[in-house]
């Protein structure tokens, strides 16, 4: 007996659906469920270096900094990372797959199974690597004011804390934390250490860092800066990258990264990567000449066409991150197709709304389609080129009706609506993906030519049936997504990978 045909007997598509997802969340909360009570699984290659990420807590900006921390450990490509934004729940067991902690958090005890658990991993051998807001961890200095009484030190608060990073701030600095960020010169002081290879001997940052930090003895500084420069008799060297030892064990402590804008300077990421590895493993192996978001010399370049159309700064952030991908963005179509664009370019990525182009715009995006070169159309930019029949009807198989013609009503869009999604037939931009679930601004009753090939699909009745399709140009290779008003979208890793997909295939790639 045919399953499919029993089920769909009993059940509608959409109820399939329904069921479908609600399944998957059982078996995600499980998952996560059980992970606090059972060591984690270990299914990475060998060689890969298992990395604990511990957040969730503090004044420091840690629903930035630590998704940041995970993005640039992952892109490295030697190591597997995860995150744990509870670390109460830590017990000996939990950490025993993992070759590395990264302490991201800012905030009260974790209480003594949690504190043990963690001492007992890094004397074990294992390592620890301690960013600028956890070096204010663990600070009772609120809870004694409010008795009235001195603020005890980090030391009788966790000692075996302190003395794992030999280094912290101190509870309440006489100078507390500037007011922002300013511009300051660090000095490599071991310049022969793993960690800051590949380093210059000095160099400059903007960033923020206190003043009087504690040490203990024991403490390897790597790197100073002056924190607040000022009178010749004020200035004072901050150690703001050091390490230590504790018990076998390996301890990495950066002072550097206050928010997302420092760490995103090329030195504190090969610190902060070549640090965790150092302390995971003794030794570095990275290369200190990678970048964040370095395009490969063979990557896809593409120009990205916007303007004439509202539209959130997220959108932005669907380019950002792949190395097979280097776009530029212009704000008009008309400052885009001003010149020639074929020797440049080998993609388009269409997210405007313009109304119409003077013959030379034409003729050079025309040039650029009909030799070969790729292009994918994005949402509201099939509202563009109403009057240009060669466009809607040959290139993009479609067109958004603005106004009625003869008997056919304008087309519509209604914000706010559940799509489910289900990739059509077999294509190399839908591999991988399967049904998906979002909301989203679809369009109803736009002019789609009976030639294009749809590989995405939905049955929302606000929507057309298809909401993805390739077109039937013979000498190009075009995409339409129909989806893609907001964030909502921007930040779905399957409408992310959609987009990625159709971006690396209308430019003749192969995508991953």
């Amino acid at each position: 007996m045919n399953f499919d045909l029993f089920l769909s007997g009993l059940f509608s598509r959409r109820r399939l659906q329904h069921l479908v997802l609600a399944f998957s969340l059982v078996v995600a909360f499980l998952s996560i469920h059980l992970l606090g009570e059972a060591p984690l699984s270990n299914p990475s290659p060998e060689g890969t270096i298992r990395v604990l990420i511990l957040s969730g807590q503090g004044r420091h900006d840690w629903r930035a900094t630590t998704p940041f921390l995970q993005r640039i450990l992952a892109a490295r490509g030697l190591f597997d990372v995860k995150v744990n934004e509870t670390p109460t729940g830590l017990t000996a067991e939990t950490l025993a797959p993992f070759d590395v902690l990264v302490d991201d958090y800012e905030g009260p005890s974790w209480g003594r199974t949690a504190e043990r658990a963690v001492e007992g991993f890094v004397r074990s051998g294992k390592g620890l690597v301690v960013s600028h807001g956890a070096l204010a961890s663990f600070d009772n200095s609120e809870a004694s004011s409010a008795n009235g009484k001195v603020a005890a030190s980090r030391e009788s608060v966790w000692p075996a804390f302190a003395q794992m990073t030999k280094g912290h701030w101190v509870a309440t600095p006489a100078d507390g934390l500037p007011a922002s960020n300013s511009f300051f010169d660090v000095r490599i002081t071991i310049p022969a250490h793993p960690i800051v290879q590949g380093l210059q001997s000095g160099f400059s940052t903007a960033d923020r860092i206190r003043r009087a930090q504690s040490f203990l003895p024991g403490i390897e500084v790597l790197a100073t800066a002056q924190a607040h420069p000022g009178n010749a008799s004020e200035v004072k060297d901050e150690p703001v990258l050091f390490v230590s030892s504790y018990g076998r064990g390996r301890v990495f402590c950066t002072a550097l990264g206050h928010d997302l804008a420092s760490m995103n300077e090329n030195p504190f990421i090969t610190a902060f990567t070549q640090g965790t590895e150092w302390a995971a493993t003794g030794k570095v192996t990275l290369s200190p000449e990678w970048r964040l978001r370095q395009p490969e010399n063979n990557a896809v370049r593409a120009l990205l066409v916007t303007g004439g159309h509202e539209h959130e700064s997220a959108f932005y952030s669907l380019f950002e991150g792949y190395h097979d991908l280097d776009w530029v963005p212009v704000e008009t179509s008309q400052m885009a197709f001003e010149q020639d664009l074929r020797k440049k370019y080998d993609l388009l990525i269409l997210y405007d709304f313009t109304r119409d182009l003077d013959e030379k715009r034409r003729a050079n995006l025309r040039d650029f389609v009909e030799s070969g070169k790729g292009v994918v159309v994005l949402h509201h930019a099939i509202l563009s080129y109403q009057k240009w029949p060669w466009w809607y009807e040959e290139v993009v198989g479609g067109r958004y009706l603005l106004d009625a013609e003869g008997d056919r009503p304008a087309s519509r869009a209604r914000g706010g609506q559940e799509l489910f999604l289900t990739p059509e037939g077999a294509h190399p931009i839908t591999a991988g993906i399967g049904p998906f679930h979002v909301w989203d601004e679809p369009y109803k009753g736009m002019w789609i030519s009976p030639s294009i090939k749809p590989i995405l699909t939905t049955d929302c009745p606000s929507s057309d049936h298809a909401v993805a399709w390739i077109s039937p140009y013979p000498k190009s290779r075009v995409v339409y997504i129909q989806l893609g008003h907001g964030h909502t979208l921007f930040y779905h890793p399957s409408y992310r990978a959609l987009v990625h997909n159709a971006i690396l295939w209308a430019a003749g790639r192969t995508p991953p």
